[in-house]
């Protein structure tokens, strides 16, 4: 990605590029590949030195962010000769020296910025530091830090992308994850499937007794007892680490006993639920 708070010109003069080595041969038709051609421009005249070899050149054309193509110093941008520069390999350096800008007449500047038909207009739409317009091929970058933005309700279809990789697509991104709720450990996160996986998430309920019965991690314990031959369960007990963890608890559980007749047909006399919270 461009670095845009370097500085590259003047009002009158072009700004030094150090030494930027090269990062794929130079060919015969004068094709330069480099990391980043952000400060470099049509014209300028640049060194390249590959150990005691140096070859001055002129800049015919930006192709892309990272290819530019030179003829020799003396050829007008229009030439169709080549320069052979395949004696400059990977790890050579091209650098420009403080240089002033080159004159351009009016009339050629305003025919630069003509649109031509059908906009008949001079051009007043944007465009990025390669020339290329914005369009949906090509968005304009928008980065937010550290701030919010209150849009209020919207009603959209989103197509959002989330990734499980760090550094990547560019190096220091960080994989996605979603915050639905309770601490900062209980996140969705993205798996290598292209799906959510949810770790834990602790319920938003009213009470530490609902949160833990609708915890994800929730464990229950059942205790039986043969009651006039018949196995009854007795005691049934609901615990959750992360419910525990997010109240600041050794542990947290909620513990429901039964009581039975204890004759024919057995039937269910009451049911009590008690919360146990361990601090």
């Amino acid at each position: 990605m461009s670095d845009f708070t370097q500085p590259r010109i003047t009002e009158r003069k072009y700004l030094t590029i150090p030494p930027t080595s090269l990062t794929a041969n130079g060919t015969v038709n004068g094709l330069i590949t480099i990391a980043n051609t952000y400060c470099f421009k049509v014209g300028q005249v640049v060194l390249f030195k590959s150990g005691a070899i140096h070859k001055i050149a002129k800049i015919q054309r930006i192709l892309s962010e990272t290819q530019f193509v030179v003829i020799e110093k003396s050829e007008s941008i229009t030439t169709n000769k080549k320069l052979d520069m395949s004696g400059f390999l990977t790890g050579s350096t091209v650098e420009l020296t403080e240089v002033k800008r080159p004159v351009i007449d009016l009339l050629e500047i305003q025919r630069q910025v003509y649109e031509e038909e059908p906009t008949v207009a001079l051009r007043s739409h944007l465009v990025d530091w390669l020339g290329r317009s914005y369009d949906a091929s090509n968005p304009i970058p928008v980065q937010l830090s550290d701030g919010s933005i209150d849009i209020g309700t919207v009603n959209a279809d989103l197509n959002v992308q989330l990734t499980h990789l760090d550094n990547s697509p560019a190096i220091g991104d960080v994989h996605d994850s979603i915050r639905i709720g309770g601490l900062s450990g209980f996140e969705a996160n993205v798996t290598s499937t292209n799906r959510l996986k949810v770790d834990t998430i602790v319920s938003t309920a009213d009470s530490p007794k609902e949160s833990i019965m609708c915890a994800n991690d929730v464990v229950a314990d059942y205790v039986w007892q043969e009651i006039d031959g018949v196995r009854r369960i007795t005691k049934i007990t609901w615990s959750s680490v992360s419910v525990a963890t997010e109240l600041a608890l050794s542990s947290a559980s909620v513990e429901r006993n039964y009581t039975y007749q204890n004759i024919d047909p057995f039937d269910l006399i009451n049911r009590v639920d008690t919360l146990l919270l361990v601090p």
